[in-house]
């Protein structure tokens, strides 16, 4: 027989994964939350502080600063679990917004350019065919390298009739040895794993105002092809986005090396921020061993973090955890 304070026994319509394990969350809040379709740790994760108090505006003392403050959406996370191993897209899109000024001639008078995936943008006047093909080029991985003549199970159809060289390629002597290959570029990908604000190692969403920030950024490189080199360089660069806005305070960048499909967490320093509710988000380039300030990125990668509020006293914690 069950006991009388067993939620379950009062479920009356949806039920979902045990939201009670969350510090905050009752019998009644963990009802609502199946009754708005968040039935999982995994739903309740990806939702932010103010989707979660949207999905409980009839409930009293909710708001999307409480959530933040008690960490709902990263205790739900720490329950779900890490996500399964999921096999790379042979294929993806790579999504650009281009857009053109035009004179009442049709002349192009500017240019404005927008890769979604990382939001990088750019901008300049008039037509540059160069720097809009070089900023397609930085966000697009190279094609693989055609296969030479003698691999394995290549058809005899794809091999040039010809008994002439191309033109553009100078045939070898024997005295002369035939120049190395260029080394395969591979497709690579960037799981960003954990961007959250620290105090002393550990999660801490809620700063004061007159307190520097901190953040560990933990990523995961993986690639799709046979790399030359198992470890490649990065630079990350962390800020803060205004919640609710667009504007961008920087909080630091780091540098390093990361090793092909082994984590890496990193940590960076970060300013006092003003008042107010933060997401953390990062840009991350990859390079190759010992690249040069002017060598281009392989990969690029933008991403969102978990939030930051910075409180303007002391008093406003303590309340928040109280609520």
């Amino acid at each position: 027989m069950p006991r009388r304070d067993d939620p379950k026994s009062k479920r009356t319509g949806k039920s979902g994964d045990d939201f009670q394990k969350i510090f905050g969350i009752g019998p009644m809040r963990a009802q609502r939350l199946w009754d708005a379709g968040i039935l999982t740790y995994d739903d309740l994760g990806r939702r932010t502080p103010a989707e979660i108090a949207a999905a409980l505006a009839d409930v009293a003392g909710i708001s999307p600063d409480l959530i933040a403050s008690q960490d709902w959406t990263g205790k739900a996370r720490e329950l779900a679990g890490p996500p399964p191993e999921t096999s790379v897209p042979r294929q993806h899109y790579a999504a650009f917004h281009i857009e053109f000024l035009l004179e009442s001639d049709n002349r192009v008078r500017r240019t404005k350019v927008h890769h979604h995936e990382t939001d990088a943008r750019d901008a300049w006047p008039g037509w540059d065919e160069e720097r809009l093909l070089s900023f397609l080029r930085e966000r697009i991985p190279l094609p693989a390298e055609a296969p030479p003549a003698d691999t394995p199970g290549l058809e005899p159809a794809h091999l040039p009739t010809s008994d002439k060289p191309p033109a553009s390629v100078r045939s070898s002597t024997a005295s002369q040895p035939s120049p190395p290959a260029p080394e395969h570029i591979p497709s690579l990908s960037l799981s960003i794993e954990e961007l959250t604000p620290i105090r002393d190692g550990q999660r801490s969403y809620i700063w004061h105002a007159d307190e520097p920030t901190a953040v560990r950024l933990t990523m995961r490189l993986g690639s799709t092809g046979m790399p030359t080199h198992d470890t490649l360089d990065f630079s990350a660069t962390v800020a803060a986005r205004r919640f609710g806005g667009h504007d961008r305070l920087p909080l630091g960048a780091t540098h390093g090396a990361i090793r092909v499909s082994n984590p890496l967490s990193v940590e960076v320093a970060g300013p006092v921020l003003p008042t107010g509710l933060y997401r953390i988000v990062v840009t991350v380039d990859i390079y190759p061993v010992g690249h040069s300030s002017e060598e281009r990125p392989l990969h690029s990668q933008g991403a969102s973090g978990d939030l930051i509020q910075v409180a303007a006293d002391a008093s406003q914690e303590s309340a928040s955890a109280v609520a």
